[in-house]
């Protein structure tokens, strides 16, 4: 088998961010502010300071946890035919951008905070998205409970998809009533355990730094044996150093710590190494997705979750995540480097439906960026060597100086190994010329997003189901 794939790194150079990793968590270590999770690392051989909340992992504990965690895992649908296994061949599984503040209205095109029945519709429109493998809760809903919005968010996000659903929680009290929704759907705690409907994003404090709600939850997520995405944000020049190194070592150190977090609570539980990390923008101070940088930190930091046996997120693709409204706002140079953060060894990626640097979403971004995704995703197909495809008789039969137009192995092979879109999709993909017409780009975008609201039905989780989750989401009301 031959893939497309970036690496940067050396084996000599995995070895020493290797070293520096350990010697990051030894000194300074980090901070973690949970007790449960230093009661946890210190049973694990990790030196805690109480009165700091720093905790020193010892090369001893890190060798015991990346000994611990599953190489694969799998990430389970409502219909299980959408399940995802990891590590995966070919391209990666790819989801949509998460959480954003804002949506910029369908109709009336102003941008405004976004709300629970927006999120509904976002999910139902993913739901029949077939580029799309998982999904975020792409809005936050600022109309659900007070320190229950992950919960909520969930909620409406599996009751409007039967694909996996990646999360997030604030608390360990949040994490458990997640645990409890998905054990009702999956029919009890054993069973939500063998087919996790849904996973977390769980993201340190860059550098070094575990908030004590997101640590809790890491534990319960662990001990329900719900995936943990150890999402590390390092930002070149304010949350590390401006040097890409430092950036690597850091996101390698802060994915272990929290690895160590998790089988400390649980051995074998599932986890995912995880970076979103880039540069920051010196002339804002916000982060600057589609930066040279990210890419190269992506790279670096999938070649050292590949050292670990770790399934990987840490790609991203979205055309419009420069600007604030729909369309294509990205600079050439950013939209390159950002599509290229999926050839890096990774399992998993999001960022569909994302603007302003992930703080807004759309609807109709949503369908200009799974054409696209769509496009250009078996880049990363895999591609066999072996003696049926090197066709050597073939090339012996045909001789010097032949073609091979009339021969029945091109009739075979040619949808295989070659990309060729049926008319219909080449005419889609003539939309999306950096030179061509973006309002009726965006306008098209949006007849389909209307179409598809008002005819697709998401299979509805069953009624017993829904009353007993609507009940749990009741109580935080």
């Amino acid at each position: 088998m031959a893939s497309c794939h970036i690496r940067i790194l050396s084996q000599d150079d995995i070895d020493l961010v290797h070293a520096k990793t350990l010697e990051l968590l030894d000194k300074p270590g980090v901070k973690v502010q949970s007790a449960k999770a230093l009661d946890a690392l210190e049973e694990g051989g990790a030196e805690v300071d109480r009165k700091t909340m720093i905790a020193r992992l010892p090369e001893s504990l890190v060798k015991e946890t990346t000994s611990r965690f599953p190489k694969k895992i799998t990430l389970a649908a409502r219909n299980p035919k959408q399940d995802m296994v990891a590590p995966k061949e070919g391209p990666p599984y790819m989801a949509t951008n998460g959480t954003a503040v804002y949506v910029a209205d369908l109709e009336t095109k102003v941008k405004r905070a976004s709300m629970g029945r927006d999120l509904k519709d976002f999910m139902v429109l993913c739901d029949a998205l077939e580029p799309l493998d998982y999904v975020w809760p792409i809005v936050a809903a600022h109309d659900g409970p007070k320190g229950f919005h992950a919960l909520n968010e969930m909620v409406i996000g599996v009751q409007n998809t039967t694909k996996h659903v990646q999360g997030e929680a604030m608390s360990g009290a949040e994490a458990l009533e997640m645990i409890r929704v998905g054990e009702v759907i999956a029919g009890g705690r054993d069973e939500l355990a063998k087919r996790p409907i849904f996973s977390v994003v769980q993201c340190p404090i860059c550098p070094l730094e575990f908030e004590k709600g997101s640590a809790d939850a890491v534990i319960e997520f662990a001990r329900a044996g719900i995936p943990v995405v150890s999402m590390s944000m390092a930002l070149c020049g304010l949350t590390a150093p401006a040097t890409l190194a430092s950036a690597v070592t850091i996101v390698n150190a802060e994915n272990i710590a929290s690895f160590a977090i998790s089988q400390m609570s649980k051995a074998g539980a599932p986890v995912i190494y995880s970076s979103e990390s880039s540069v920051m923008d010196m002339r804002t101070g916000e982060i600057q997705y589609g930066a040279m940088e990210q890419l190269m930190i992506a790279a670096g930091v999938a070649q050292m979750a590949k050292r670990y046996g770790a399934p990987t997120m840490v790609g991203s693709f979205g055309v419009g995540i420069s600007g604030d409204m729909p369309g294509i706002d990205s600079k050439a140079s950013e939209l390159m480097f950002d599509a290229m953060t999926n050839l890096t060894l990774t399992d998993f990626s999001s960022g569909i439906g994302g603007l302003d640097q992930a703080k807004g979403a759309s609807f109709e971004q949503c369908i200009i960026d799974t054409d696209i995704w769509e496009s250009i995703r078996d880049v990363r197909r895999d591609v066999r060597f072996d003696d049926e495809h090197f066709a050597a008789e073939l090339i012996a039969s045909v001789g010097p100086g032949g073609n091979f137009l009339k021969s029945p192995h091109t009739a075979r092979n040619m949808r295989k190994e070659l990309f060729l879109p049926s008319s219909g999709k080449s005419a889609l993909y003539e939309l999306y010329r950096l030179s061509g017409d973006q309002k009726s780009m965006v306008r098209q975008a949006g007849e389909r997003v209307r179409k598809i609201l008002s005819s697709h039905k998401p299979e509805p989780i069953p009624k017993e189901a829904k009353k007993q989750i609507d009940q749990i989401l009741a109580s935080h009301r």
